[in-house]
């Protein structure tokens, strides 16, 4: 059975992504976060395929969080764990743990489906899975997001991006049309994990830096120190 915050009063924390009987609805979720009283940081970047260099998240959680005392940030994402691929921007929760912040992922409900393989991080604190039948993104030709997309841009205060592919430029592009803060930081997939996903794929990826990295060069943004 999911754990259930009693400040917020709603079902919110599992350990795997099957433990969750339902989706949270919308609404729910963002009373939770608002309940917090807490500056929200949601991350983004490459899943399953990885990163090549290994130090980057480090570097990066320092850059974002040192500014911030542990009990006033709350560190989100909304990517899972695949099983059999490289833990990528999820590390970010075991890193922030490290630092004693307080963690969420939000998640699209499709992913229930696919519990044997999409697993919640142990390092996620509250759990959400919202009605959402797509994989997150945008769903339509008009960049409308979906139903996970417009709860992460509801609740959260900033995005910071490390490197990233469809999903992450998805998100970078609805966080700025926005308005809201946003942080990227260049970084390479993973180019071992790469190569062979798309050799089983029978795709071509060519540019190591991902999608996002266009989003953010196309968009003029420049990229903070």
């Amino acid at each position: 059975m999911p754990k259930v915050d009693i400040e917020a009063g709603i079902e919110s924390q599992a350990s795997t992504a099957d433990n969750v009987q339902r989706p949270t609805p919308g609404e729910e979720i963002r009373r939770f976060f608002h309940s917090r009283k807490k500056h929200v940081v949601s991350f983004a970047g490459f899943g399953e395929l990885g990163y090549e260099d290994p130090t980057v998240l480090v570097r990066v959680v320092q850059e974002v969080l040192d500014p911030w005392r542990s009990q006033d940030v709350l560190v989100n994402s909304g990517t899972l764990l695949r099983v059999g691929g490289e833990d990528g921007i999820a590390e970010i929760y075991a890193l922030a743990k490290a630092r004693d912040v307080e963690t969420s992922g939000i998640h699209p409900s499709v992913a229930l489906r696919f519990a044997d393989t999409h697993r919640v991080s142990p390092y996620a604190d509250h759990v959400f899975f919202v009605d959402d039948p797509t994989w997150g993104g945008f769903v339509d030709r008009q960049a409308k997001p979906s139903p996970t997309l417009q709860v992460i841009l509801d609740v959260s205060d900033e995005l910071v991006v490390v490197g990233g592919g469809k999903h992450a430029a998805d998100e970078l592009t609805a966080f700025l049309r926005q308005g809201k803060r946003v942080r990227y930081f260049p970084a390479e997939m993973n180019h071992r994990a790469t190569r062979e996903w798309c050799r089983r794929a029978n795709v071509t990826i060519t540019d190591f830096r991902g999608a996002a990295h266009q989003v953010w060069h196309v968009m003029g943004r420049i990229c903070e120190p």
